[in-house]
C-alpha cells in the first residue's frame, strides 16, 4: 500500500511537471524554434524620435522573406513605453499596408520582438516608432529576421504544473484524504494556504501604481474623517460649503452645479450646510482613526483594503470548513466526506473570486466598505456555524456566537444592505430537522431553556453596534436609519431617482447574466456592453459580465430544482434559498437605488457564493457520484480562476494596469506570447 501511495504522489508531481516543460518548450517558445534558421539583417542603429515624438526607418528592396522585427536597447524619456508598427509591400500587395501597433516597454524581456506575417517575400519595409506628446525615445538597433532566444518563465511553468496536477487528481487519481477536525497536518496546510492567500492579496493590493499614489481628493475621505474625529467632530468642517449650494433648491443636481459653476466636493455627503462621509463608519473606527491616533500618520486605502482582505480570507476558510462538517460531515461532525484537497480548492476559488479580485486589486475609497462588509459577513456566518454545538463546550459556543454576532452587526457600519444575510441565523440556530426529517424548532439553540446565555451573546453585539451606528446616523442626519447615501453629491440625484421596473430588470440582467466581450488578443476580455434604449437616466459603468457568467460554480444553486439530484436536507435548501433571496434583494436595491456598477455586484456575491458552496458540498458528499461531479466542479473552478485573472488585467475604466503599471502589464502580456 505504501509503495502504491508513494507512486501516486510521484505521478501527481512528475506528470504535470513534464506537461509544464512541454508547454514551455514547444508552445511558448515556438517562435524561438521557428527562427533558429533565420539570417538576421540589421536595418538601423541609433534611432531617435524627432520633436513630434516620431520616427520611421525604411528598408527598401529587401526582396526576402521576413518573419520578425526586433527593436533592442530601448530608452524612453517622459513615457513608459513606445508604440511601434510595421508597414510594407510584399508579393501579394503592390501598395504599402500597415500592420497592428505593438507596445514596446524598456526592461521587459522580448517586448521588442514582434512576429509579422506578410504575403510571400517582403519588398519594402518601414518601421514606425511613436511616443506620447512631450516624450522621446532612443532605439539602439532594429533588426529583421532576428533569432528569438529561448526563454523559461518559472511562474508560467508553476501555473501550468498546478493546473495539470489539479486536473490529474480530479480525472484520474482522485483525492483520498478527507477533512478531519484536529488533524495537525491539515491545520498546518490550512495555515500555509492562508499565508499564501494573504501574500497574494498583498501583491494584488499594490499592483496598480496609480492607486498607490491616490491623486484624487475625494478618495481621502476616511483620512479626513480621522482628523475630524480627533478634533471632536463627525463632520468634515475643514471643507468649506459654497453659499450658493446652501441656498440651492436642489444641491444634489450636480450637473446644474457644474453648469452654474458652483464649486462642490464630488462624492461627499452634503446635508444641512455641512459635508460628511457617507461611507460606512466601521472601517474608520477599526483602521483609519486608530492608525492616525497611534502613529500620527494617515493609513492609505490600499493598506486598509489589504487588511480587510486578509480578514475576508480567514472568514472564507473558516466558513467553508464549517459548512463541510455541517452538510457533509459524520454524525459527530469530526470528519467529513469531502476530501481535504477539495476544501483547499474551494478556499482558493472563493478567495480569488472575480469580484473579490476586483476589490483587492482596485483598493480605492469606494471598495473599502464593500470589502469590509464582505469580510464580516463571511467571518460572521463562519463563527455562527462554528458555535453550533461542535466544540462540546457551552462557554466556547457562547463566545463564538457572540463573535459571530459582532461581525454580522459590524456589517451595518460597512455596507448595511449586507445585513440581510443575518437572516441565515434562523436556520443555523433555530429551525432544524428533527428525527423524522421535518423542520422543527424543538432543537433550537437560541431562545430555549438552558440557552439563555447563548441567546444573550447572540443579541447583545447587535444592540451595542446599533447604538454606535444609529447614534452616528442621528448625529449627522437626524435619523437613526439614514446612512446618508442619498445625500451624496454624485453623478445623479439619488433623492429623486425613484423606482423603475424597466431599469430594475435591465440592471438585474447585467448583474446576473450579462456576457462579457471576449476576444483573441490579450487581455482576452473587454467590458460588457451595457448600452441600451432605456428611455431615462441611468448610471452605468464598465462591467465584466454577470455573476453566473463570471463564475459558473454558482450554477449549483439551481441543483435543488432537479428531482434526480438527491441528498439535500430541508435545512440546507432553506439556507440556500435564504442566501439567494438575500442576494437578489440586495441586487434589486443597488440597481434601483444607484445603478449598474461592477463593484455593486460584490454586495450580492456573498449570498450566491455561500449558497453555491452549500450545494457543492452536498453534491460532492455523495460517494456514488462524487467522481463525476468532482470533474465538473474542477473544470468550472479553473474557469472561474481564469476569469478572475481576466478581470485583474482588464483594461477598462480609469484605473487599470495597462495605463497605470505598464511594466507589470507588459510582463504579464509577454507570458501569453509565443
Amino acid at each position: 500500500m505504501k509503495a502504491k501511495f508513494d507512486g501516486r504522489i510521484a505521478a501527481i508531481a512528475v506528470i504535470p511537471f513534464i506537461i509544464a516543460c512541454l508547454f514551455e518548450l514547444l508552445v511558448f517558445n515556438i517562435s524561438s524554434i521557428k527562427t533558429l534558421g533565420n539570417d538576421p539583417i540589421e536595418i538601423a542603429t541609433d534611432v531617435m524620435t524627432d520633436e513630434d515624438g516620431r520616427c520611421s526607418v525604411n528598408f527598401e528592396s529587401a526582396d526576402t522573406y521576413v518573419n520578425s522585427v526586433l527593436i533592442e536597447d530601448v530608452a524612453v524619456v517622459n513615457a513608459g513605453y513606445l508604440d511601434m508598427h510595421v508597414s510594407l509591400t510584399d508579393d501579394g500587395d503592390k501598395y504599402e499596408y500597415a500592420m497592428a501597433t505593438e507596445r514596446v516597454v524598456p526592461g521587459v524581456r522580448n517586448s521588442g520582438y514582434i512576429n509579422i506575417y506578410p504575403y510571400g517575400k517582403v519588398h519594402d519595409i518601414c518601421v514606425h516608432i511613436e511616443v506620447s506628446e512631450g516624450a522621446s525615445a532612443y532605439v539602439g538597433r532594429i533588426t529583421i529576421n532576428a533569432r528569438r532566444p529561448f526563454g523559461i518563465n518559472p511562474i508560467r511553468m508553476a501555473v501550468i504544473w498546478l493546473v495539470a496536477a489539479i486536473l490529474l487528481c480530479a480525472f484520474k487519481y482522485g483525492y483520498k484524504i478527507n477533512c478531519k477536525r484536529g488533524d495537525i497536518r491539515q491545520l498546518v496546510c490550512i495555515v500555509l494556504c492562508f499565508v499564501i492567500f494573504a501574500a497574494a492579496g498583498r501583491w494584488l493590493s499594490v499592483s496598480d501604481e496609480l492607486i498607490l499614489s491616490c491623486p484624487w481628493p475625494h478618495h481621502k475621505q476616511y483620512q479626513q474623517l480621522a482628523v475630524s474625529i480627533s478634533n471632536g467632530s463627525i463632520g468634515l468642517d475643514d471643507l468649506a460649503v459654497d453659499e450658493r449650494i446652501i441656498n440651492s433648491d436642489n444641491p444634489y443636481d450636480t450637473i446644474a452645479l457644474m453648469v452654474e459653476e458652483i464649486p462642490y466636493n464630488m462624492d461627499y455627503a452634503y446635508y444641512n450646510g455641512r459635508y460628511y462621509v457617507y461611507f460606512g463608519i466601521i472601517p474608520e473606527l477599526l483602521l483609519y482613526y486608530p492608525h492616525y491616533m497611534i502613529t500620527g500618520e494617515q493609513m492609505t486605502n490600499f493598506k486598509a483594503d489589504m487588511y480587510l482582505y486578509i480578514l475576508l480570507a480567514a472568514g472564507i476558510m473558516l466558513l467553508i470548513r464549517e459548512l463541510i462538517f455541517r452538510y457533509a460531515g459524520d454524525a459527530d461532525r469530526r470528519s467529513s466526506r469531502i476530501p481535504f484537497a477539495v476544501y483547499l480548492l474551494m478556499c482558493l476559488s472563493t478567495c480569488f473570486f472575480s469580484n473579490i479580485v476586483y476589490l483587492i486589486s482596485k483598493p480605492d475609497i469606494y471598495n473599502i466598505p464593500i470589502m469590509a462588509g464582505m469580510a464580516f459577513t463571511f467571518l460572521g456566518v463562519g463563527l455562527w456555524l462554528a458555535s453550533d454545538e461542535v466544540s462540546g463546550s457551552y462557554v466556547v459556543n457562547c463566545i463564538l456566537t457572540a463573535a459571530g454576532s459582532l461581525c454580522m452587526a459590524l456589517v451595518a457600519g460597512c455596507r448595511p444592505q449586507l445585513l440581510i444575510f443575518s437572516v441565515a441565523a434562523i436556520f443555523i440556530f433555530m429551525i432544524r430537522e428533527d428525527a423524522s426529517g421535518r423542520l422543527s424548532l424543538k432543537e433550537r439553540s437560541l431562545f430555549a431553556k438552558g440557552k439563555v446565555v447563548q441567546t444573550v451573546c447572540f443579541i447583545v453585539p447587535f444592540v451595542l453596534v446599533a447604538v454606535v451606528v444609529c447614534g452616528y446616523n442621528y448625529q449627522r442626519f437626524g435619523n437613526i436609519l439614514d446612512f446618508g447615501a442619498t445625500y451624496s453629491l454624485t453623478t445623479n440625484d439619488m433623492n429623486h431617482r425613484g423606482f423603475n421596473l424597466d431599469r430594475l430588470l435591465r440592471g438585474l440582467f447585467c448583474f446576473l447574466l450579462q456576457p462579457p466581450v471576449m476576444k483573441t488578443d490579450f487581455p482576452f476580455m473587454e467590458s460588457a456592453l451595457l448600452s441600451s434604449d432605456y428611455m431615462g437616466k441611468n448610471l452605468c459603468e464598465y462591467a465584466y459580465g454577470g455573476a453566473f457568467v463570471a463564475n459558473l460554480t454558482l450554477l449549483s444553486v439551481f441543483a435543488p430544482l432537479f428531482k434526480e439530484v438527491k441528498g439535500f436536507t430541508k435545512n440546507a435548501v432553506c439556507m440556500v434559498w435564504t442566501f439567494c433571496a438575500g442576494a437578489l434583494v440586495i441586487a434589486c436595491f443597488d440597481v434601483n437605488g444607484a445603478g449598474v456598477l461592477y463593484r455593486y455586484t460584490c454586495d450580492m456575491i456573498p449570498g450566491f457564493v455561500i449558497a453555491s458552496l452549500i450545494m457543492w458540498i452536498i453534491l460532492l458528499g455523495d460517494e456514488e457520484k462524487k467522481a463525476d461531479r468532482l470533474k465538473i466542479y474542477t473544470i468550472l473552478l479553473l474557469w472561474g480562476l481564469f476569469y478572475s485573472f481576466l478581470v485583474f488585467v482588464g483594461p477598462e475604466g480609469g484605473i487599470n494596469l495597462k495605463n497605470d503599471s505598464v511594466v507589470l502589464y507588459e510582463t504579464i502580456r509577454q507570458a501569453f506570447k509565443w
